[in-house]
């Protein structure tokens, strides 16, 4: 099995484990409400609206079907992934693209967060690296090499996950070679300024897919491998996991077994409590609350097939959930509510949701 780095000085150690302590930007304005964006896809045409006072907006703008959105310090950046691979700003003023660039073949685009006041750092799923981008125009400024963590014969290490706290940037990585998982997933620590890698840490599990932080506190949750019925198991072999920086190792907090499934999307609520929707098969992807200090688990009922996405507004205490099913859509999810977005009938199935702010 490949080794991997091990960095930490005691300087740089001292440095993202004070950076946890705080996991909220200086810049955040709490008082400004958020603006909520869904994309749509029906795996042949993709689509960005709007939601107001109305519901979800008639108008849209189209995009790659396979698409994220996030939205980062008042931008909205729409992902281009399978066959398009582009960065793209909209102006959330209009909703009308900025800029667009065109990245690698194949790279993927996975995330976006904030470097500092003018620049953003993108992940690349599909590529060896990750780069930083101009959010002024769109110009790549700088790219840091991820390919000491590809596996075997692979050609990237699939980051998929970015997170930032404080002054480090939280990568992570799923490692896949040929579609399998030959090693758990892993989590490397960057300066944020500069993309210097500060250390790494190897996960418990394996196909890891998102990670987010509560009290203080790094989770990660994984799907682990697919079941010969392109399902996951409700077994151990997955779960949510938490990161101990000072032993450099994780445990576990609730696994595959206590949920059901794999995670296939997860939120964090920054006082304690996450969502998972666990991916049991094509179509069956319900939506689990887990207290992650009581590590009990509550399926959140009213919605069904959680492929669509998940994101938390930690301002306003709101869950926003994408459910793909016959009779999906939009949804909040607010003091215990699970309450339908109205939307026009011709919307795609939600794919992806995205608070600008």
């Amino acid at each position: 099995m490949k080794k991997f780095l091990t960095l930490a000085t005691a300087s740089s150690l001292a440095l993202y484990m004070t950076a946890c302590s705080d996991s909220t930007s200086a810049d955040d304005d709490p008082l400004k409400p958020a603006s909520v964006y869904v994309f749509g896809s029906d795996y042949k045409t993709g689509e960005l609206r709007w939601v107001g006072d109305d519901g979800v907006s008639e108008k849209s703008v189209q995009f790659n079907q396979d698409s994220k959105v996030v939205g980062v310090d008042g931008n909205l950046f729409v992902l281009e992934r399978l066959s398009a691979d582009n960065l793209v700003l909209v102006d959330p003023s209009d909703n009308k693209v900025k800029w667009q660039i065109d990245l690698d073949d194949a790279s993927n685009p996975s995330d976006v967060v904030k470097a500092n006041k003018d620049e953003v750092w993108v992940a690349l799923e599909g590529a060896a690296k990750f780069v930083k981008v101009a959010v002024k125009d769109g110009k790549i400024t700088k790219t840091v090499k991820t390919d000491k963590f590809n596996q075997g014969k692979a050609t990237t290490p699939n980051l998929v996950d970015f997170e930032v706290s404080g002054d480090t940037l939280f990568a992570l990585f799923q490692r896949s070679e040929n579609y399998a998982y030959p090693a758990p997933g892993l989590l490397a620590m960057y300066k944020l300024k500069d993309g210097e890698l500060l250390d790494t840490i190897k996960l418990a599990k394996k196909n890891p897919m998102a990670m987010g932080f509560a009290n203080g506190k790094l989770y990660v949750a994984s799907q682990g491998e697919y079941n010969a019925s392109y399902g996951t198991d409700a077994d151990d072999a997955r779960g949510i996991e938490v990161v101990d920086f000072a032993k450099k190792k994780t445990s576990m907090v609730v696994d595959g077994k206590k949920l059901g499934g794999g995670v296939y999307a997860f939120a964090v609520d920054p006082d304690g409590v996450a969502y998972a929707a666990i991916y049991k098969g094509y179509g069956d992807v319900p939506l689990a609350k887990v207290d992650l200090s009581e590590k009990s688990v509550k399926t959140v009922s009213d919605v069904s097939d959680v492929e669509g996405s998940l994101v938390f507004d930690d301002v306003d205490g709101v869950l926003y959930i994408g459910d793909r099913g016959s009779k999906g859509g939009l949804f909040s999810y607010d003091n215990g509510k699970v309450k339908k977005i109205g939307a026009p009938k011709d919307m795609l199935p939600v794919y992806g949701i995205a608070l600008v702010r």
